[in-house]
């Protein structure tokens, strides 16, 4: 039956693929096994193409929607670079000042212990520190370790996790480019201690609600779990669900959002830090990051955005990959153009980028919509009905709980915060939960008019 609902959802998604374009998307994910996708195209101040293709839910046979929200990996490091020059721009943080100015521990390479390490070798990936994986481990569901904990344990000698060989290289601070992921977790640190905020509540409060990213979060907590993409790695012929994860190196790869959110950021920095009438930075700093800032190490790198000439313009972005996510979000300043991709699975889109860029000319002729704080499309994929509330009793709840909703048949499935099912049975109006460790749960049932949903904490 599972694989029979999967066949019909890719039909569906065939039967509205109208053009050479979308047939070609839709047999491309089929060929790199990619499970859903997002794009969006943008020239000038309008959105001229989009397109949702597969599936966010493969269990489920969730399509790919307006509203799915994907995990952005590493293209999250935009944003972080964007906090932290709203820091600079206030005078607050400066790009030549020691990062030790501005955080309660102390971050010096062993190796070069005279060296200072700035903000600017952070954005640009030149600080010297390193990635050393076995001490960035993954969690289920959010980080429960505080990002300054993590940070303090892994740079700070005095910390638990410190490790000089591992954590730090051997070659001095702003003498080598090497991609650095606890570098842009340690600039997000540096706007959590300098604001005075927490990291995802900064943004929260000084990006994404001037923006008007809708479905835009941090951490799981913050967002509509049923909305995001599942992860999807592929091999021998099966999709495995990854899981809903995260780590506490954070800010340097953990935002999730959907693609019409993620395309008014895009817009922001392609209009000179400039959206519906908010300014969120001011047009020298969208310029200097947008300008190669370590030329003489790394040509192409600006602060954070990274860039690259092709055949169809000069472009600058950022792309990203984690466990079945991959994602790009790329933009030409001098055409005003920008192109986002977002995936969960961990297959190859180029050649859709590429096949994109060919139809480019006729496809920035077209108009969508105009980029507003409400994004109005003149034909949306259809939405996921989402599940009308009912109450339970008693909740909290240690050993057993009672479902208001009568005679019913049909499914009970228990979801954890994550969206992983812990526990799926015959509709029953009193169930045992026991088993379930204390937590935060959500109780779904299938009745003959819908899902009904609720919330539920185990004690």
């Amino acid at each position: 039956m599972k694989h029979a609902l999967l066949l019909i959802a890719l039909i569906a998604t065939q039967a509205q693929a109208q053009t050479a374009l979308d047939n070609f998307i839709t047999d491309h994910m089929a060929t790199e096994h990619i499970s859903g996708l997002a794009a969006v195209l943008v020239r000038d101040n309008a959105i001229v193409w989009y397109g949702n293709y597969g599936l966010a839910d493969r269990d489920l046979s969730t399509p790919v929607t307006d509203s799915t929200i994907f995990m952005l990996a590493s293209v999250s490091k935009t944003i972080t670079a964007t906090a932290l020059m709203q820091l600079v721009e206030d005078g607050l943080v400066g790009l030549d000042d020691p990062v030790n100015d501005h955080i309660p521990f102390t971050v010096v390479n062993p190796n070069h212990p005279d060296s200072v390490i700035t903000i600017k070798q952070l954005l640009t990936h030149t600080s010297s520190i390193q990635d050393n994986w076995d001490l960035m481990p993954y969690t289920v569901g959010d980080p429960t370790t505080p990002l300054g904990d993590f940070l303090l344990n892994y740079l700070d000698a005095s910390g638990a996790n410190y490790d000089p060989v591992l954590n730090y290289n051997s070659f001095a601070p702003n003498s080598t480019y090497q991609y650095c992921n606890i570098a842009f977790a340690l600039c997000g640190y540096v706007v959590e201690a300098v604001s005075g905020m927490p990291f995802n509540q900064y943004c929260n409060t000084n990006i994404f609600q001037p923006l008007c990213m809708d479905n835009t979060g941090w951490f799981l907590s913050e967002v509509d779990t049923t909305l995001v993409a599942r992860p999807y790695t592929y091999a021998a012929g099966t999709y495995t669900d990854e899981g809903l994860y995260g780590y506490a190196d954070y800010p340097d790869g953990m935002l999730r959002t959907t693609a019409l959110s993620l395309a008014k950021f895009m817009y922001t920095h392609m209009n000179h830090g400039h959206f519906n009438g908010v300014q969120l930075l001011d047009t020298a700093t969208t310029d200097l990051m947008l300008d190669p800032a370590v030329p003489d190490i790394e040509p192409a790198v600006g602060l954070c955005f990274h860039t690259y000439n092709d055949a169809y313009g000069t472009w600058w972005g950022h792309s990203g990959g984690d466990i079945g996510v991959s994602t790009n979000m790329e933009f030409d300043v001098a055409t005003n153009t920008g192109l986002l991709i977002l995936t969960n699975g961990e297959g190859n889109f180029g050649p859709i980028r590429n096949r994109i860029m060919i139809e480019l000319d006729e496809l920035i002729n077209e108009h969508v919509a105009d980029m507003a704080c409400t994004i109005v499309l003149p034909v949306s994929t259809p939405e996921v009905t989402r599940a009308e509330p009912f109450t339970l009793f008693p909740n909290p709840a240690t050993d057993q709980i009672t479902l208001s909703l009568g005679d019913r048949t049909g499914q009970v499935r228990i979801t954890d915060m994550t969206g992983k099912v812990v526990l799926s049975q015959t509709y029953t109006q009193r169930m045992d939960i026991h088993q379930l460790e204390p937590g935060t749960y959500t109780v779904v049932v299938q009745t003959p008019v819908g899902e009904r949903v609720s919330r539920l904490v185990k004690l």
